[in-house]
């Protein structure tokens, strides 16, 4: 593996030759960050600046310098933290209403076009990027106005269970962001096949919901109610969502349709919690990036805990440190626990 280094125009300007540390930590519906440390010297200190790109030559991702420290103790050292090129989208916004009907994979298209790729005030336009459009076969019935352009798109996502990843291309000079779907594979992962050296679970329903009444634009008996949900009982957990914002002169074909996909999405976003940590032996029986990757459905289990899960790979975080490079991976929707908001607020 070998880091180089691009400036903001992706011009190649150099390759840190050696580090103390470097976690790389790709998200499949989100976008995922980096931390470095390494040794403070001119070449280093000249190379590794806010703005400034890092691309490991063996990952299609690269990372973007949001954040650096200098600090000196038995040495002087510089650490660097960002986000990968997804992280472009939090620039804009939308920056007026905007309606989505259609595939999933149409209408982020339809945003970075409008608002990132080719925007009516060239002030907005952010070169090099672009988007390569695929049909989902998901469809999207909502509209979004003034939020931040990444996290519209992220929850999307989210809602999909749909990745989304930004590519580099440095002889291109470009980046290209994608959406994708993780493949079903065979692998297993359990530490009585000794692929796992440590492992955690955990599960809640402290924010679950799988029933909701869907409220439209109006007041009082005016409103159009939408019920969404079968299940009865102690298995039931109810929410309601406000919709105001979703008006039927928008949607005049598939009002109740909009509705629909916006209580979907809400429960979607608050499904039960239920997780593995591990850490993956990464020259195991399974072979990183080729029997697993980000997005994968895979099966994991614990004999000892009795706990099994066939889901998918959201979270691995790659770790490089003069003992090699390690693996922790997070199968399945990550507990949102305050140690796990800082992490990634720190990548």
């Amino acid at each position: 593996m070998e880091m180089y280094v691009f400036n903001p125009q992706l011009e190649r300007i150099g390759l840190v030759e050696a580090f103390e540390y470097l976690r790389w930590t790709r998200r499949y519906s989100t976008c995922g960050g980096f931390e470095l440390k390494a040794p403070l010297h001119p070449e280093n200190a000249a190379m590794l600046q806010i703005g400034n790109i890092l691309w490991k030559n063996d990952d299609p991702e690269a990372g973007i310098i949001e954040y650096l420290e200098l600090s000196m103790a038995d040495r002087e050292t510089i650490v660097v933290r960002g986000r990968f090129a997804t992280a472009l989208l939090a620039r804009r916004i939308i920056w007026n209403t905007e309606l989505l009907a259609g595939d999933l994979g149409d209408c982020v298209g339809q945003l970075l076009e409008r608002h990132l790729i080719n925007p009516a005030d060239a002030n907005r336009k952010i070169s090099g990027i672009t988007y390569t459009a695929a049909s989902t076969g998901i469809a999207v019935n909502s509209q979004v106005s003034y939020k931040n352009l990444l996290d519209t798109v992220v929850g999307l996502c989210e809602a999909a269970d749909m990745g989304i990843r930004t590519v580099f291309d440095p002889a291109a000079k470009m980046f290209t962001v994608s959406l994708y779907a993780g493949t079903k594979t065979a692998a297993v992962f359990s530490r009585e096949f000794e692929n796992i050296s440590e492992q955690s679970f955990a599960q809640s329903v402290t924010d679950y919901a799988n029933a909701a009444l869907v409220g439209s634009e109006g007041e009082g008996e005016e409103r159009t109610m939408i019920a969404i949900g079968d299940t009865a009982g102690l298995d039931r957990y109810e929410l309601f969502v406000d919709a105001k914002d979703l008006r039927s002169e928008d949607f005049p074909d598939d009002y109740d349709a909009a509705l629909e996909f916006r209580g979907n999405a809400k429960i979607t976003e608050q499904a039960m919690v239920k997780a593995f940590d591990a850490s993956v032996h990464p020259y195991g029986n399974l072979k990183y990036k080729q029997d697993f990757d980000l997005g994968d459905v895979v099966t994991v289990i614990s004999k000892a805990w009795n706990v099994g899960m066939t889901t998918r790979i959201t979270e691995i975080a790659e770790s490089y440190d003069s003992g090699g490079m390690s693996l922790d991976i997070t199968f399945g929707k990550p507990l949102a626990t305050l140690t796990k908001r800082l992490k990634e607020a720190s990548l």
